[in-house]
């Protein structure tokens, strides 16, 4: 039964060119992805994630019958982003179904930045944080949109009412300062280290240079026997006690692994609540195609 109790995510860390037709909205050029999202459903289908995460901007309208199958049974796909009348959209399929969130803060360099309101963490939580919430097995994960994760998920970890059950805040990124989220992340769990968070960004070019800066991360409670032997199976995973692994910030990566829900857990080796945790961690070799 307790070999039951790991969730399983998959992250597909895209190469996309970006472009704006307008002022308002930011257009993806889809056939630059169009064989990265194909090798995802490959992956998909070998390794059955209970979770898999697409990057902002990512969402293609014309997959929407794959994203749906692989949502059966409870799963989450978390297919993306796009603008819609310039606003940013976040897109997710559970058991089927497909929901569109809006994205609640942008920064200054998204054009939705001139469509919003920046309203305070505290007023984002009590009226938006449930259209966010959705639950896998049990257990509770958010989904939040690039500068949403910025915001509020510090608010989060540390708040009773919303870490209870909660197994993992989740962002989807196109993101051009990976390095500043991290340090945000870094703050969250050194107060919560029962949490996980998956950040995923893409890789990115925009008008011809480059925007998204990859290095998509995982932070959580991660045993220090598994970072060993993370270390030697030549994956990026820093000193940080709470760091799993990182991705590359120049090429298409898809990083799958199951994560045990850590209500109990020993990090040591040394008691009864010992399990490898995380286990069966998979990435793909570098490269801009996706291929392995």
């Amino acid at each position: 039964m307790r070999m039951n109790n790991y969730l399983s995510v998959l992250m597909c860390q895209l190469n996309m060119t970006l472009d704006c037709n307008s002022r308002d909205e930011y257009l993806i050029q889809t056939d630059s992805i169009d064989e990265q999202l194909i090798n995802a459903f490959k992956i998909m289908e070998e390794k059955n994630p209970d979770i898999t995460l697409f990057p902002e901007m990512a969402y293609v309208r014309k997959w929407d019958s794959d994203y749906a199958k692989f949502s059966e049974d409870g799963k989450v796909v978390v297919a993306g982003s796009y603008y819609d009348n310039g606003i940013n959209k976040t897109v997710i399929f559970q058991d089927g179904k497909k929901r569109e969130i809006p994205k609640g803060y942008a920064s200054g360099a998204e054009p939705m930045a001139r469509k919003i309101t920046y309203i305070p963490p505290s007023e984002f939580l009590s009226n938006e944080l449930e259209k966010h919430e959705f639950w896998v097995k049990g257990k509770k994960i958010y989904i939040l949109n690039c500068m949403e994760y910025y915001h509020v998920a510090y608010y989060i970890a540390r708040n009773p009412e919303y870490k209870e059950n909660l197994f993992a805040i989740m962002a989807i990124c196109s993101n051009s300062n990976t390095h500043v989220f991290e340090e945000e992340t870094v703050v969250i769990h050194n107060h919560n280290e029962s949490l996980y968070t998956f950040v995923l960004n893409c890789v990115s070019r925009y008008q011809g240079k480059k925007y998204g800066d990859g290095q998509s991360y995982v932070y959580g409670p991660i045993s220090v026997h598994e970072k060993e032997w993370l270390k030697k199976d030549g994956l990026n995973t820093k000193e940080r006690p709470t760091h799993i692994v990182s991705l590359s910030e120049t090429h298409t990566q898809y990083l799958y692994g199951e994560f045990w829900v850590a209500d109990e857990l020993s990090r040591f080796g040394r008691s009864d609540n010992y399990l490898n945790n995380p286990r069966s961690i998979f990435v793909t070799a570098e490269n801009n195609g996706g291929e392995e």
